[in-house]
């Protein structure tokens, strides 16, 4: 009898050995077919550039076009880092074929032209990634051949240091420019090219392991092409067209998922051979139970107007098949393009968003981020980011916001100071729900396929209908192609009371039945607030019979529990777990475990 069973046994687990090798199998086959697709776009392209020069080298097709190509897209270098990791990953695609005539100008640029190192984290991750492979691929040059006057093992220690460091911080206290769906891009390229190129065998390790590491971040967030949750940054009108950010371009190449793209952003990626672990994949793409996710990551360099370099940030996002629903706890944490809270879903293109926030905007945000004299910062902004000082933007940090969230239930308080910028809180509400109904009771219920929202506004508000406009738009070249209705405007909601706030829940088909059923269990739920300056407050017993009581800015209660915030890991949930200050990301599903040790600098399985 035990010979059986361990016959059985063994024929189960051999059973399921094929399938998964056989799902590996058929992910790669079709990972590599956007591969081909993204290959074939830019092979076509009667553009010039420097992406239709790598892809041509990588095919070792129309070389000397590609030549041609590379050397006129060098001929007036800027957009300094976000020129460097073009032209060294078109480059690394092409060094083997290139003419001797190409690489010198190759050569040539990174000695006279001096690209700026920016002030953020993705610019100085674009910066010493690719100065780090230039620096491998011309060695042994002294100062005086590159445009910082530094030699080729300047460089490439430097470089390195700051790679290294960068991966230390991240992994001990969490990324300062957290989360980002338009930013997403820049790293994954920076640590793609990395891990592909990369000579040096330990950064070449380090480039594969922080991959990983930010691929797994967006996993477990990430829902039918969209990033989920509260964001440090992103951009108008990819906060309400979720599929335009740059983020969903990698989802639909490493997750097949959301819109097929065209994406430069993704070329030299396409082109590099990486291939993602399939732990990550199927992390991404499995929703078959709802979850619970938690992180802790940290607010930018704080120089000004504040007792800490790098306060926390706590995040907390609840992820289903239909929806996710995510919020960070509130106040200033970046600055400009700050995303608080959202609900995401899947029904619809391509408006699958609904949230709110303040339109907040001061010299005080920007001097706590950067060292120009404060008078002058707003101006420099709105130079480059027209929507920072506009009262009806869509992206916003407010000091006077905060957030608790408990599963698919989420409670905003706003204390407003009078005379600030904006004296009023905004809530965006898209065109193509299907229903958007403002019931007796004051809740405000909504029908977005099988996803239910409701919006419970504790002050009187209005509503106005209001069409994109130039200044809310995006470039969308290359970015998937979305309809674009024009019947019928979005909705605001906007209430102009300082001390203000809401009730946000959201439920499935699959959670709790009909439509009709959600409205009428809303009906009964009605919260208890205070108002008033310096006390606002409210009391609210969610659909699923939790108590929460939360009094602004940081008295938050559970079914009478204090919630204590700062006990929150860098990583807590069913799929990824880390410590703060451990260095060491633990990714499981089902059977499967994967461990990032980057004190180490150690893969294990």
């Amino acid at each position: 009898m035990k010979s059986v069973k361990r016959v059985t046994v063994f024929l189960i687990l051999l059973a399921s050995t094929t399938a998964a090798q056989s799902d590996r199998a058929t992910y790669l086959k079709e990972f590599r077919q956007r591969v081909e697709h993204i290959k074939h776009v830019y092979d076509t392209s009667q553009a010039s550039g420097f992406y239709q020069a790598a892809v041509r080298y990588a095919l070792r097709k129309n070389v000397r076009q590609a030549d041609s190509m590379f050397v006129e897209a060098l001929r007036v270098p800027r957009g300094d880092m976000f020129w460097m990791f073009p032209v060294i990953g078109t480059y690394l695609n092409g060094r083997e074929v290139m003419s001797a005539e190409t690489k010198a100008v190759v050569r040539n640029a990174w000695k006279t032209y001096a690209p700026y190192r920016g002030d953020t984290e993705n610019h100085w991750a674009m910066y010493y990634a690719s100065l780090f492979l230039a620096a491998e691929q011309w060695p042994n040059l002294p100062g005086s051949e590159w445009y910082n006057g530094k030699s080729s093992d300047e460089n490439r220690e430097e470089a390195k240091e700051y790679l290294f460091d960068w991966a230390r911080i991240t992994t001990t206290i969490g990324q300062g420019e957290f989360d980002s769906p338009d930013y997403f891009a820049e790293y994954a390229i920076s640590t793609i090219l990395l891990a592909q190129y990369a000579q040096d065998p330990q950064v070449r390790q380090l480039g594969k392991m922080l991959t990983e590491y930010i691929f797994a971040d967006f996993a477990v967030e990430h829902l039918d092409g969209q990033y989920l949750g509260g964001f440090s940054r992103i951009y108008q009108p990819a906060v309400y067209k979720p599929l335009l950010s740059t983020a969903s371009a990698f989802a639909w190449l490493y997750f097949g998922t959301g819109e097929p793209t065209s994406s430069g952003w993704i070329v030299l990626p396409a082109l590099s051979g990486y291939e993602l672990p399939e732990i990550i994949y199927t992390i991404a793409i499995d929703r078959s139970k709802p979850y619970v996710h938690k992180e802790r990551k940290r607010v930018r360099n704080v120089i000004r107007y504040g007792k800490e370099k790098n306060p926390p940030v706590y995040k907390y996002t609840y992820v289903t098949k239909n929806y996710g629903l995510g919020s960070l706890h509130g106040g200033i944490l970046q600055p400009i393009q700050q995303h608080t809270w959202g609900v995401r879903y899947t029904y619809g293109r391509p408006y699958t968003a609904i949230f709110g926030l303040h339109p907040y905007w001061s010299g005080m945000e920007l001097g706590m981020f950067f060292p120009e004299e404060v008078k002058t910062l707003i101006a420099d902004v709105v130079a480059s980011k027209g929507t920072y000082n506009n009262p009806d933007k869509w992206t916003s940090a407010s000091p006077f916001e905060r957030t608790f969230q408990h599963k698919n239930t989420l409670i905003v308080l706003y204390d407003i100071a009078p005379g600030t910028t904006a004296e009023h809180i905004n809530g965006f509400f898209p065109r193509n729900l299907q229903e958007r109904i403002v019931d007796e009771s004051g809740w405000i219920v909504c029908k977005a396929g099988d996803t239910y929202v409701g919006w419970y506004p504790l002050q009187e508000y209005e509503w106005k209908e209001e069409f994109e406009n130039p200044a809310n738009r995006l470039n969308d070249v290359g970015r998937p192609v979305l309809e674009r209705e024009k019947e019928t405007g979005n909705w605001r909601l906007r209430s102009h009371k300082l001390q203000n706030g809401y009730v946000v829940e959201v439920r499935s088909k699959d959670e709790i039945g009909s439509f009709e059923r959600f409205r009428a269990e809303l009906k009964k739920r009605i919260p208890k607030s205070t108002l008033a300056p310096g006390h606002v407050a409210v009391e609210y017993t969610t659909l699923g019979g939790d108590n929460m009581q939360f009094r602004f800015p940081e008295d938050r209660k559970l079914n009478g529990v204090a919630v204590d915030l700062s006990r929150t890991k860098l990583f807590d949930g069913p799929y990824l777990q880390a410590d703060v200050g451990s260095q060491r990301l633990t990714m499981t599903y089902r059977n499967k475990k994967r461990v990032l040790d980057f004190k180490t600098l150690t893969i294990s399985e």
